[in-house]
């Protein structure tokens, strides 16, 4: 019991403020009164005993699976083989990414008259999103393993890949029918470093390095999940020009009048579990055939049989509880926040005021969720002791939890005041290309890293059913990008924090 329950209260830390702020938000601030408590509080139960419980799982089975096969490949086969592996198990990872749903459920909210494009990729045809982005996961994974071999820089690998975004960005965006889709693209990059793939590649990094000798860098396995975060961006786009060329930004006849069915509990039930088994089992799968009868090692079976049945009882509740439970609750406050602005005859507040408080409440949950998430958390520690001391993990978290409050806050006066989303996203990363090439290699890791990490499982779905419910209210554009903007200044920060570090180092080495 003393070990279950330090792992709850890790979950209960995580998602119960995050809860609370929005509660009392819609109370307080919103003005009205919460429906389906009982639901939304059960959901939430089982959102932090399901968290608890699939952390555990991917401890006990996945992790020791992937460092194991990262660690062994290598002595074992040729470059190509273990290149090749690391692409499928980068594809077969991010298609069964449970976050990337999230994005799918926002679809159905989606206009086609309007963004066609956008409601092709997500509702009419998802799996052509699906397929893609785990195809460029599967490549991201391919060129990280590629180069912890070779040794590689993540400077020259990372910085082409941004440059090609953004160029195919700029010519999307003069485009009606692209540009409608920019937002979706560069959300893609943020969603997908979730729960499963996340430990997975950093596990298999890990292990490569030690196999390559190169282990004790102090930098073994940084750099993939940043790696991971871009590849998804220019793929999306380069999608979208393909889709578009072929006639599918043309909004389908009768799609506006499409009604779609409030879903039953027994519905959400059978999807939440299909969801986990299909996120789960084909990976697991196929790391032990892997393991087993090619590489030949022995693997502690009943670990891993016991891992698998808590990864997937774990992403099951999780999914339940968050479709019964905190989705209903942010759906509430993203329904209600568009009432502090808009229409003026029913606005709670002031226009001016309004507006404000919803810039306010973003940047306050972009800020405080992101110090709340396990896995920053772990990420801060590692930087503290990576840079010896140099860039400390308070200074670490409030550099990224700043940055995602300052983006979160950008999207939403993206979608309340009209500013096209371009001219917010394109000048942090291109500040970002002129940074990285002027900062140290280990902070260039560290920051890529940092900003990809800071959308989690359970802040994802609250910012995009924001982010709807307000683009509804406005009627300008689809409600994405609030993502990728909350992904782009953490690495602002670090890199410009990086930057000062070595500047202060080189200032004491000099009095020294």
């Amino acid at each position: 019991m003393p070990y279950s329950w330090h792992h709850i209260s890790e979950q209960i830390i995580v998602v119960v403020p995050v809860c609370l702020y929005l509660a009392l938000f819609h109370l307080v601030i919103l003005q009205s009164g919460l429906a389906k408590v009982a639901w939304i509080t059960g959901g939430i139960s089982l959102v932090i005993l399901g968290l608890a419980l699939f952390l555990e799982g991917i401890r006990l089975g996945l992790v020791p699976l992937g460092d194991a096969i990262g660690n062994t490949l290598p002595r074992r086969a040729a470059l190509p083989m273990v290149l090749f592996f690391a692409f499928l198990l980068g594809v077969l990872g991010a298609f069964g990414e449970p976050v990337v749903g999230s994005l799918q459920i926002a679809g159905a909210s989606v206009d086609p008259a309007k963004a066609p494009l956008v409601y092709k990729l997500l509702v009419t045809s998802p799996i052509i999103l699906k397929v893609t982005i785990s195809l460029a996961v599967g490549i991201a994974v391919f060129l990280a393993v590629l180069r912890f071999v070779r040794g590689w820089s993540l400077k020259w690998v990372i910085l082409p890949l941004v440059g090609t975004s953004i160029g195919l960005t700029v010519v999307a965006s003069r485009s009606h029918d692209l540009s409608s889709a920019i937002g979706l693209a560069w959300d893609t990059g943020a969603v997908i470093v979730g729960p499963v793939l996340c430990p997975l590649v950093l596990a298999l990094g890990l292990g490569v390095c030690r196999a390559a000798g190169r282990a004790d860098t102090g930098m073994a396995g940084f750099g993939t999940v940043g790696l991971i975060s871009v590849m998804p961006i220019a793929m999306v786009v380069i999608l979208s020009f393909v889709l578009a060329g072929a006639g599918a930004a043309v909004a389908p006849t009768g799609a506006v009048e499409q009604a779609v069915a409030a879903p039953t509990v027994g519905a959400v039930v059978l999807e939440s579990f299909v969801l986990s088994v299909r996120a789960i089992v084909p990976i697991f799968i196929f790391l032990y055939l892997v393991l087993r009868f090619w590489l030949k090692e022995s693997i502690d079976v009943p670990a891993l049989v016991v891992g698998v049945v808590f990864a997937n009882l774990g992403l099951f509740l999780f999914n339940f509880g968050l479709s019964v439970g905190l989705g209903e609750l942010g759906n509430q406050v993203g329904h209600r926040l568009p009432f502090t602005f808009h229409p003026p005859a029913q606005a709670i507040y002031a226009t001016a005021l309004g507006k404000v408080i919803v810039v306010i409440f973003g940047v306050v949950l972009g800020y405080g969720a992101t110090l709340a998430e396990p896995a920053f958390n772990v990420l801060g520690a590692q930087v503290e002791e990576v840079t010896q001391g140099a860039f400390k993990k308070w200074l670490f978290s409030q550099a990224v939890a700043i940055g995602v409050g300052m983006g979160a806050g950008l999207g939403m006066i993206s979608l309340i005041y009209q500013v096209d989303l371009l001219k917010l996203l394109l000048p942090p990363y291109i500040a970002l290309f002129v940074l990285t090439l002027l900062n140290d290699e280990k902070y260039v890791n560290i920051a890529w890293d940092g900003g990809a990490v800071t959308t989690g499982p359970v802040t994802v779905p609250l910012k995009i059913a924001i982010g709807i419910a307000l683009s509804h209210a406005t009627g300008f554009a689809e409600g994405f990008g609030i993502l990728a903007l909350a992904s782009a200044y953490p690495v602002f920060n670090i890199l410009l924090l990086g930057l000062y570090v070595k500047r202060k180092q080189k200032a004491t080495e000099v009095a020294v």
